[in-house]
């Protein structure tokens, strides 16, 4: 019964006390209730840290996070936090389960998402899904939780033989095959090239 407002102000001031837990003054931090971003000096975190401080300001928030960590030299700031937010508007887009993000985990997708004939091309090739909204829905699901058949059916709310038909039936309209690691990899980049389409 409380306000959106009131309980998106809580849970950043969480975060944000969270953030002063971990990180003392070390962080320099721009937050709201829609995200924000973080400096964090380099030698304060390492690779694992990072990935413990997104879980802490996510019990901190008592939602799951989701970031996109870069690191660069202090004179690269303002390209390494263009570069950031490129990966994150990415991961949301293709709607990847919450966590941290490096560029290294996404460097084929964001190679896809640059403007150019190979982009309009694979976007292209999920054109005869338009007319069916569950199958396109079905294969951004599908490999968003790493070929998960159960966990896909339960988020969806249909049976696993209906997502293994709605794979079949793919595979027909389309020509590529979800369930082949070559048909996958043309229909996972197409996926990712659609969602940057004009």
């Amino acid at each position: 019964m409380l306000d959106a407002k009131v309980v998106a102000r809580r849970k950043l001031r969480r975060i944000q006390a969270e953030l002063a837990s971990c990180c003392g003054e070390s962080a320099l931090s721009l937050l709201s209730v829609d995200g924000g971003t973080l400096l964090i000096p380099a030698d304060r975190f390492d690779e694992n840290s990072l990935d413990d401080l997104i879980g802490g300001l996510s019990r901190a928030a008592r939602v799951p996070m989701t970031g996109a960590a870069v690191t660069a030299a202090t004179t690269e700031l303002p390209a390494a936090a263009d570069q950031a937010h490129q990966l994150l508007d990415m991961v949301q887009r293709l709607q990847s389960v919450p966590g941290l993000y490096r560029f290294d985990d996404l460097a084929l997708e964001y190679q896809l998402t640059r403007p150019g004939p190979g982009r309009e091309y694979l976007g292209s090739l999920l054109d005869s899904l338009d007319e069916h909204p569950e199958l396109l829905d079905t294969l951004q699901t599908h490999i968003a939780h790493n070929l998960n058949r159960q966990r896909t059916a339960r988020l969806l709310h249909v049976h696993t033989n209906t997502v293994d038909y709605r794979l079949k039936r793919i595979g027909q309209l389309t020509g590529f095959d979800p369930t082949q690691a070559s048909g996958l990899w043309y229909l996972r980049s197409a996926l990712v090239a659609r969602t940057y389409g004009s």
